[in-house]
């Protein structure tokens, strides 16, 4: 997947890291998870927030925000701002 983003920029340790993980996962696994993947990015490209984001960028950053509140954030200087937040009332309740 490609960013849109003209702030992009690739986190090469969380790369890293992510392929790492990747390499103790058996076969059949990725192969799963790569056609439910290709599979979901068809479908929500449109719908999803975060389809402007690249993988592994080092500005998209998540975090609590008010109680329930589960922020994605740009932290790109000069690109500030919310992207999405996934909200559980089951936090607050």
């Amino acid at each position: 997947m490609e960013s849109k983003c003209k702030f992009y920029e690739l986190d090469l340790e969380a790369q890293k890291e992510a392929e790492e993980m990747d390499a103790w996962l058996p076969e059949w696994f990725k192969a799963e998870e790569a056609a439910y993947i290709a599979d979901m990015e068809a479908q929500a490209e449109e719908n999803d927030p975060l389809s402007n984001c690249g993988p592994f960028c080092k500005f998209l950053k998540s975090g609590k925000g008010y109680p329930g509140e589960y922020v994605y954030y740009c932290c790109a200087e000069g690109n500030e701002h919310i992207i999405d937040v996934d909200f559980n009332e089951s936090e607050i309740i």
